[in-house]
């Protein structure tokens, strides 16, 4: 069998003699000639192995694993073989480097130093099993020993790796720690990322990768020079990126990676660098097939009698029958086919099916038509469709004649199917959900404004009268559902809180304006009438042919009867109601269905009109519920199961449903029956990677918000990757095709989010953690024991039976005697819900011990105890420095943030002159606006009570405001909407801002499924500085005063930035306490004219 080439190859490692590269494939190890050629592997395990690096000898790999459940960091021989685990806290450790005796590693990994940014280094031995050696106390990464082992470069900051192009405070900044001195110094800090230092083995400088001179954001290799302070160019590529550089401890190889390929570099031999060509053997290479079992639809049609399904599972469109179940598939695509419809007379199906890259609006046809459906095992498939853009959402008009769908972004249209001709209907930049009425001549849908608020409209099919807004309400409105009866259109609207209600209209003011009485009278004449009619009708009414003789005998058949009629809620021509509608001020007939405390979905109307049904969660119980119209609409639930109604069956009415991935049938009283199945697929994998890759760089191409698409031409983008996706073999492998495709657009709150195919075990296992006693203990400290440093508020050594004072010293845990050289994973490993006996002693040198027994907490849950540790040392040091003044920091931009900010607002800045208002390393959200309320609620009245003070009713306010001098403290960690606060506080004058400028990172996402693949996140609309007209992308917030953290200083409670905040604020108080205040004259004392 011929060779493989390879692609994709990451994390490459040279041997120290330039021979050899260690590098990354399908999640495992493999060597190759640092010449290129056939590769052989190293590992073979089923969890991700990753960043090789040679030992200073050569003779040994260190690198990271997941395979023990988190991922930790081993150790093997360099030719293959067994690895040995070195490290076991299960935060996870990563390796990062050698030290050049060969005896220990450089780590990096998340413990209990800080709330954020929790990341540090440590080093480790490899020979015996001790505790971890923290080099300093701080946030770093990407580190590298220095040839004598004294200095260690690192890296702050840092864009995700795959990003090309991005300017901004984020930029990765490179550093360099001396252990000897204890000293940081910063050796590159531009506009963009620098990073991925690399140390040259004679130690005058190190190789490091940035985009510095590139207007296309490519990023190359360069030298840096520690002597002169001077960066040399080495490579010369005009786009993409380099990364992950590694050079040969004897200086003559240095390997890299660019865009899909790894290259090499001889310095003083070859000015270029030469790709290397690497090969596997096709035995090792992996089943090119996926071949599963699946049992779980994401989509489901039935034909009107309700017994044959389409399904679509896998991303295939198949079809079956209710009682054999066995799925037969129709498409085979790879790609993920959508929106299953059977037309009216169950003779075709209609679907979104993807070919060549391309999703169109199909019908599809049974080969052998006098067969059932399941019964073919081939199919026409006739494009409707033909163009780039994607459709969705197919319906059916009530007569089927006609097929609606919403086309791009949110186009609606509507095609006639014999003819072909299609025509726009609505034109959105959002998708619009919508609902023939039953008559087909009118169409209800909901549609967003530019504001980004939803409305109910009307508009007739023939567009002969412009589209009426139904809801005409400033909140959300979607979802419309048309009775069958044609007479109510049913919705859902968020007008109170957070809160999603039903509402709906009667279509005519007559029967808007008919009372529960008037149908209670109307209802007990037509059965007087009727009973009447029954009683005297064979002695008042002549006989009629075809009616009952009085002889027993049945009466004659109509010529146009059936013995029996088919149990579907369709209708014909014949039996399409008139649908009649009464425009003027319909908006105000709305009305309100509303229970508390819940919020409804999915609404679906009965055939006969009188059930409405919806999914919600009431009194806290989770189901199907119905309402029933039009008098008796307290919610009544149908079954405890969700899910999406296909269609329904009458006589009795049924909803034939998809729920929890299985179609089916649900009454609307009784049980329901599940279509369970089993369909067996073989997909080809390149060929589902292709779609997998295209179906995202699809979804950037449609919703993206900005057309000019990083200054790309997108197709070309398109070309670049897809074939290289198609090569991917594992999942992992795809996502970095993807990554690198999304980083071409140099945007914020972009990522694919994959589904590894890989896993560490099976998921009945249960995992250690690493668990954490809720004290932190002295560094350095010789024992014997381990003596407090602090101990972490609200947390488990805090409480009244366990409670453990600072300076005090664990003997042992859990009966072993502990010590600072200890790994203290060997006592803490193990389930978490559990208690743990301490020996302490208490402080003194003549102290006493005693037991104590706790039960711990992870180390998740001690970094969010930290925060507020954190919070309250920040307010601690405003009230010493600055008694007048308050302090609060606002976590994340959302609603149990802002509660807390409006509780604060009164909790510390009541009596106060100013307020520090602290939004750094704030990711983001929603809030601004509601913080802006309360900070910039403008004041038109003073209130003054008899015997009381100036004041104004807290009542009448929309929240708790602060009308005072503020400083606002940000910086690179603040984020999306915590930069939207910042631009707006400053360009609103409404205070100043202190810190580092914010990230540049502004736009509002969503995510998208991309097949079954992953997700990923998606960026759909910009933001732009008012008074500038500017986006916020890259374009972060600038403070007035611009102040930089150094290394070591933030966990150690010296805050550079609050100092300066303190010193800024009291100016801006001093400033505000000259503005002069009205004096305030009662009518009784206002001067009267003469």
């Amino acid at each position: 069998m011929a060779d493989h080439s390879v692609q994709l190859a990451t994390s490459p490692t040279v041997s120290p003699d330039g021979s050899e590269v260690v590098y990354v494939s399908r999640g495992d190890l493999w060597a190759v000639s640092a010449e290129g050629g056939s590769a052989r592997r190293l590992t073979a395990h089923p969890s991700e192995d990753s960043d090789p690096h040679f030992s200073p000898d050569g003779q040994s790999i260190a690198f990271s694993s997941s395979r023990s459940g988190s991922r930790q960091v081993y150790v093997m021989p360099a030719n293959g073989g067994e690895p040995k685990q070195l490290t076991w806290h299960t935060e996870g450790s990563t390796v990062e480097d050698w030290y050049p005796d060969g005896q220990s590693v450089l780590i990096s990994g998340a413990r209990d130093h800080f709330w954020r940014s929790a990341g540090r280094l440590f080093q480790i031995s490899v020979s015996e099993r001790q505790a971890e050696r923290l080099l300093f106390d701080d946030y770093a990464s990407e580190g590298s020993v220095s040839p004598d082992g004294t200095r260690v470069l690192f890296v702050r900051e840092g864009e995700r790796w795959w990003r090309k192009g991005y300017e901004g405070a984020r930029a990765a900044q490179i550093w360099l720690h001396d252990s000897g001195e204890n000293s940081f110094r910063k050796l590159v800090h531009l506009d963009s990322d620098s990073r991925t230092p690399v140390w040259l083995p004679d130690g005058t400088g190190f190789l490091y990768c940035t985009s510095q001179g590139a207007g296309n954001g490519a990023r190359n290799l360069w030298m840096y020079v520690l002597d002169t302070k001077e960066s040399v160019q080495l490579t010369h590529f005009d786009d993409d990126l380099v990364t992950e550089p590694t050079v040969s401890r004897d200086g003559s190889t240095i390997v890299f990676s660019h865009l899909f390929d790894l290259y090499r570099l001889q310095p003083g031999k070859s000015p270029q660098p030469r790709k290397i060509l690497i090969t596997e053997s096709s035995d090792s290479r992996p089943d090119p097939v996926l071949r599963r079992t699946l049992d779980s639809a994401s989509d489901a049609a039935f034909t009107s009698d309700g017994l044959e399904i389409a399904i679509v599972a896998g991303g295939d469109l198949w079809v079956m029958e209710t009682e054999l179940r066995e799925p037969v598939r129709i498409t085979t695509s790879g790609w993920f086919e959508t929106d299953p419809v059977f037309s009216k007379d169950n003779q075709s199906l209609f679907a979104v099916v993807w070919q060549n890259g391309q999703a169109d609006l199909c019908r599809i046809q049974r080969s052998d038509a006098s067969k059932y459906w399941w019964q073919n095992t081939s199919f026409q498939i006739e494009k409707l469709t033909d163009d780039a853009a994607v459709e969705s959402s197919l319906v059916l008009s009530p007569d089927g004649k006609q097929i609606a769908y919403l086309r791009e972004r949110g186009d609606l249209w509507i095609r006639e199917l014999e003819t072909g001709d299609a025509r726009s209907l609505v034109n959105s930049f959002l998708p619009v959900a919508f609902d023939f009425s039953p008559d087909g001549k009118w169409i209800v849908y909901s549609k967003s404004d530019d504001d980004f608020n939803s409305d109910i409209w009307i508009m007739p099919v023939d567009k002969s009268a412009e589209p009426v807004n139904l809801s005409r309400h400033p909140d959300d409105e979607s979802d419309p559902k048309w009775s069958p009866d044609g007479k109510l259109i049913a919705f859902t609207g968020r007008r109170s809180d957070d809160e999603v209600d039903i509402y709906y209209v009667w279509l005519t003011d007559e029967d808007d304006e008919t009372t529960s009485r008037d149908r209670r009278l109307k209802k007990t004449l037509e059965a007087l009438e009727k009973a009447r009619k029954k009683s005297s009708g064979s002695r008042t009414e002549p006989e009629k042919k075809g009616s009952s003789s009085g002889n027993g005998e049945a009466p004659d058949k109509p010529a146009d009867s059936t013995d029996s009629k088919p149990d579907t809620a369709s209708t014909t021509d014949a039996t399409l109601p008139e649908v009649k509608i009464d425009f003027t001020d319909i908006h105000r007939r709305l009305k309100h269905i509303s229970i508390e405390h819940s919020s409804e979905r999915g609404l679906s109307w009965s055939p006969d009109s009188r059930q409405l049904v919806f999914s919600a969660t009431i009194r806290g119980e989770s189901g199907t519920y119905s309402v029933e119209f039009p008098d008796q609409l307290t919610p009544k639930k149908l079954t405890s199961s969700t899910g999406t109604v296909k269609r329904w069956l009458s006589s009795p009415s049924r909803m034939l449903w998809l729920s929890s991935g299985k179609p089916g049938v649900q009454p609307l009283s009784g049980s329901a029956e599940t279509y369970a199945f089993n369909a067996r697929q073989a997909v080809d994998i390149a060929d589902r990677h292709r779609a997998g890759f295209e179906t995202a760089w699809r979804i950037m191409r449609d919703w993206w918000y900005d057309d000019n698409y990083g200054n790309h031409n997108w197709d070309q983008i398109r070309r670049k990757y897809s074939d290289v996706a198609a090569q991917a073999s594992t999942a992992e492998e795809l996502a970095r095709v993807v990554e690198l495709m999304l980083g071409e657009l140099n945007g914020s709150h972009l990522g694919f989010g994959v589904r590894s195919d890989r896993s560490a075990g099976s998921d009945e296992r249960w995992q250690p953690e690493t668990a954490h006693l809720g004290i932190r203990f002295e560094t350095g400290f010789n024992g014997p024991g381990l003596r407090v440093r602090d101990v972490i508020p609200e947390g488990p050594a805090t409480e009244p039976d366990s409670r453990i004072e600072a300076g005090e010293i664990i003997l042992t845990i859990d009966g072993q005697e502990v010590d600072s050289a200890m790994d203290l994973t060997l006592v803490l490993n193990g389930p978490l819900d559990r208690d743990i006996s301490l020996r302490v002693r208490g402080k003194g040198k003549d102290a006493s011990e005693r037991d104590v027994v706790l039960r711990p907490v992870s180390f998740g849950t001690a970094r969010s105890l930290l925060y507020q540790k954190w919070q309250d040392d920040n307010r601690a040091l405003v009230g010493r420095r600055a008694p007048n003044m308050g302090y609060l920091h606002i976590r994340g931009m959302d609603w149990p943030s802002f509660l807390d900010f409006e509780r604060e607002l009164y909790e510390v800045g009541y009596g106060k002159e100013g307020l520090i208002i602290d939004v750094r390393d704030n990711g983001g959200g929603f809030t601004t606006d509601h913080l802006l309320t309360a900070l910039t609620q403008p004041r038109h009245a003073i209130t003054v009570s008899r015997g009381g003070g100036r004041g104004y009713p807290q009542s009448r306010m929309v929240y708790a405001t602060w009308d005072k001098p503020i400083v606002v403290l940000c910086n690179q960690n603040s984020y999306s909407n915590a930069e939207i606060f910042s631009h707006a506080i400053k360009g609103l004058n409404r205070g100043k801002l202190v810190g580092v400028p914010t990230a540049g990172g502004v736009v509002s996402t969503g995510s998208e499924p991309v097949m079954d693949l992953g997700g990923l996140r998606l960026p759909f609309r910009g933001w732009f500085v008012k008074w500038t007209g500017q986006d916020m992308e890259l374009n972060g917030a600038v403070p007035h005063v611009i102040v930089w953290p150094q290394p070591t200083e933030m966990p150690s409670g010296k805050d550079r930035q609050l100092n300066r905040a303190i010193q800024v604020l009291k100016q801006e108080i001093e400033v505000w306490q000259q503005q002069p205040s009205p004096t305030l004259i009662k009518a009784t004392e206002r001067e009267k004219k003469k």
